[in-house]
């Protein structure tokens, strides 16, 4: 072949190749279940977004009605992640291909009351409003009667619909106190100052009161996309913990209808529920063991504590590695 032929030819060769259209892989999926969709879940949203953002990882989140709910359709592939709440438990009881990966936040709820209601004694035969029997806030409010004031047994009345309901049933009189989360007792209090109170404060409990779950199977199938997302949420934790602003501005069109004042408020009273190391310490060793033992105490799990193993319940590789590389605080 001749030189002017082959640069030609050459030429040409070039020509097709930036004619043509480069085929772009599929964006990864990623669809999270969770419950009513609460200011305690706007960190959580943030990550996703990074997800997305920084990851190109197309995420859709699903609410469902219950955290049984949630748990049923994680075990089922409806989604390959969820938010795991007391139901998580026993469904790894029951042989469930779950595992939880990264402690979402430890408690956030209280037990508000009239301010007639002046003692836990007086719960007694009150009408209490909580979540569902087996809900984090309901296991809480059980061990902490149990372990605490044995023989105060309120008349619980179970509104599944989230703590905004619970914070509404108190304001009208439907209740005469509620479990909810520190958000809905700021707007209680924003609503009818000086006729009610916290009466117990379950935010400083060492367990876990959320946690990432996924599904087994897609834990062994895509490893890289689950420290992938980790990476997200953990970073979204760091960076709203420093200055919550950083929630309020990233949330997208998440709790659009609340105030960003008011919101970066609510949010800031929330960073102490938020562990900047995702939970480690409550997904292995002596914490995991209290983590467990608490949830064998509620009835959650089948006693004895001894029985179980952390690992049963909790994959912790995918954290220490993102741990690994960022840092621990």
């Amino acid at each position: 072949m001749t030189q002017p032929r082959f640069v030609a030819l050459a030429l040409v060769l070039v020509s097709l190749f930036a004619a043509t259209p480069r085929i772009a892989g599929a964006a990864e999926e990623l669809t999270l279940l969770a419950t009513v969709t609460r200011v305690v879940n706007v960190p959580m949203i943030v990550g996703l977004r990074l997800l997305e953002k920084e990851d190109g990882v197309k995420v859709t989140v699903r609410d469902l009605r219950t955290p049984e709910a949630v748990m049923l359709a994680v075990i089922e592939g409806q989604g390959q992640v969820g938010t795991g709440f007391a139901p998580f438990y026993p469904a790894i009881e029951k042989g469930a291909p779950v595992r939880g990966v990264l402690e979402l936040s430890r408690p956030e709820f209280v037990v508000m009351a009239k301010k007639e209601i002046g003692s836990v004694k007086a719960l007694h035969g009150v009408r209490l409003a909580s979540h569902s029997p087996k809900a984090t806030v309901q296991s809480l409010l059980e061990y902490f009667l149990k372990t605490q004031h044995a023989g105060v047994q309120p008349n619980v009345v179970f509104i599944p619909e989230g703590s905004p309901a619970r914070a509404e049933a108190l304001l009208r009189g439907a209740v005469d106190a509620a479990a909810f989360d520190l958000t809905a007792a700021q707007v209680v209090n924003e609503r009818a100052p000086g006729k009610f109170h916290i009466l117990v404060d379950f935010t400083d409990q060492p367990v876990s009161s959320s946690t990432l779950v996924v599904n087994a199977d897609f834990a062994r199938k895509k490893p890289a996309l689950v420290q992938k997302l980790v990476r997200r949420l953990l970073q979204s934790y760091r960076e709203g913990a420093r200055d919550p602003k950083f929630w309020v501005r990233e949330r997208g069109e998440t709790l659009k209808e609340i105030d960003d004042a008011k919101l970066e408020g609510q949010l800031r009273a929330l960073v102490k529920i938020f562990d900047l190391n995702g939970g480690l310490e409550r997904m292995k060793g002596p914490g995991a063991v209290q983590n467990l033992s608490f949830q064998v105490t509620t009835g959650n799990l089948s006693a004895p504590v001894s029985k179980w193993k952390p690992e049963q319940f909790f994959e912790a590789a995918p954290l220490e590695a993102v741990l690994k590389d960022v840092g621990r605080r």
